[in-house]
């Protein structure tokens, strides 16, 4: 399709979905408002409504669906919704109310609170007294309709509801591209306040990488209680075991833990043994030459992988077997945060291994007052157990280093993978790189918790930190 095609198709879409509208001016209604929300499927973050009054010779070809445009084309359009329309607002209920009232009667209040800056914004404008004035002169005050996008509102004011009102009308179509923008850049806003979640990319929505800084983190205060029932009930998952499923095993002569698969990646962003299929797709999804497989028993994978029969997911030590761990040097780091005084910590597991499998340990730990690096709780301290372990290695003579984290971001800013946007990644990363000019440094990502002794280790040694 050419680009005059393209506007062509724009401009009689645009038509098409101003035709209702135009109905309802011609039927005697003086402001037709549409209005629509965004946000209501994920775990953190607000829901929030938009409501939008267009000018009847609204001519701007491509507003549409929120959903059916790039971000870039809706910040832009966003910007001239606002600045052409008659009057606009947003609502906004935040994860505490969504908790309280339930999320359909939250998007509710947030709609209504839409509508109420609306009316606040014609007043300003002076747009209300036209209708007070028409009615003082006997003509009737002007009548008001507000389309919305398949929700029954009490709005006060006649209130059609239209299913895919998004994509018929103009005016729902303009409201849900203002709250889409305005709910993302929320979120945006709080991955630099909440990070480890992804907040930037999934906007609050449960993707593996959410699900893992939840995992990893725990919940921020942001977070929608009541809609992480089942991952309470089942971190790993993220939700709960069908009790015909567990009936079957049971059935079948098993004690109905079910088993389960395990995915080891030979080739991604990081290689190693992963308990759930999102955390593997993470790791290989883009990924250029991948190579990864499921296996039934941990064993083949860890074969799969090139690993001694009891070494631990990733490459990790087994955690009690006796098993012996190939020749080199390993760093466990793991970080712990105190919310009632705003401390963070490290602990550092080295394990340095001789070539006939023999290891000694080094154990460190270390406590820190940075109010603003503390910002990032736990992850902070993970990161400072990075650079201890590093430190620790330059010091020592040794010229390369694994160095095992459970938490992504640590192999991920150091390998410039994500965007270090704050003083204490962009620092880490710098260190980082500077001492790859004298050493090699490799990152593993593990699971959290996963029973290996040396991470379990680790994690006591930074909560151990904090009680100093």
């Amino acid at each position: 399709m050419t680009k005059q095609e393209r506007l062509e198709r724009d401009i009689a879409k645009l038509a098409e979905m101003k035709a209702h509208e135009d109905e309802l001016r011609a039927a005697g209604y003086r402001y037709v408002a549409g209005i629509d929300e965004v946000g209501r499927g994920p775990l953190a973050g607000p829901v929030y409504a938009a409501c939008v009054i267009l000018p009847e010779d609204f001519d701007v070809p491509g507003v549409n669906d929120s959903k059916k445009l790039s971000a870039k084309r809706r910040e832009e359009l966003s910007d001239i919704i606002k600045e052409r329309a008659v009057a606009w607002g947003i609502g906004i209920a935040d994860n505490n109310e969504i908790d309280e009232l339930n999320i359909l009667e939250a998007t509710k209040t947030a709609m209504k609170r839409a509508i109420a800056a609306v009316r606040d914004m014609l007043s300003e404008r002076g747009l209300l007294h036209a209708n007070a004035q028409s009615a003082e002169n006997g003509n009737g005050a002007a009548k008001d309709i507000l389309l919305i996008d398949a929700v029954k509102l009490d709005a006060g004011m006649p209130v059609e509801s239209i299913i895919k009102g998004d994509e018929k009308c103009l005016c729902i179509a303009a409201a849900s591209i203002v709250a889409k923008v305005a709910r993302d850049s929320y979120m945006t806003e709080m991955d630099s306040v909440y990070p480890g979640y992804d907040f930037a990319g999934n906007k609050g929505y449960g993707t593996a990488k959410h699900y893992e800084g939840l995992r990893t983190l725990g919940k921020t205060p942001i977070h929608r209680k009541t809609f992480l029932r089942k991952f309470d009930e089942n971190p790993e998952t993220g939700h709960t075991k069908h009790d015909g499923a567990v009936s079957s095993d049971i059935a079948a002569g098993g004690d109905g833990s079910m088993a389960k698969k395990v995915y080891a990646v030979r080739k991604g962003r990081t290689t190693g043994i992963f308990m759930s299929w999102d955390d593997c797709k993470a790791q290989v999804d883009g990924f250029a030459g991948a190579e990864y497989k499921s296996f039934a028993d941990p064993t083949d994978a860890m074969a799969y992988l090139g690993l001694s029969s009891g070494a631990a997911a990733s490459g990790a030590a087994a955690s009690d077997g006796g098993e012996k761990l190939p020749e080199g040097v390993r760093a466990y780091v793991d970080g712990s945060f105190d919310a009632a005084n705003g401390r963070f910590s490290c602990g550092v597991v080295m394990v340095m291994t001789d070539a006939d499998g023999n290891s000694e340990t080094a154990e460190f730990n270390a406590a820190f007052d940075d109010e603003e690096a503390a910002k990032q709780r736990n992850v902070a301290g993970e990161v400072m157990g990075s650079r201890l372990a590093i430190e620790y290695c330059l010091k020592n003579g040794i010229n390369k280093v694994e160095i095992y984290h459970d938490y992504e971001g640590i192999g991920a800013w150091a390998d410039r993978r994500w965007k270090a946007n704050n003083p204490l990644t962009q620092g880490y990363r710098d260190f980082v790189a500077e001492a790859r000019q004298n050493m090699e440094i490799s990152f593993v990502k593990v699971k959290a918790h996963s029973g290996n002794k040396y991470n379990e280790i680790a994690d006591k040694l930074a909560k151990e930190a904090l009680s100093e």
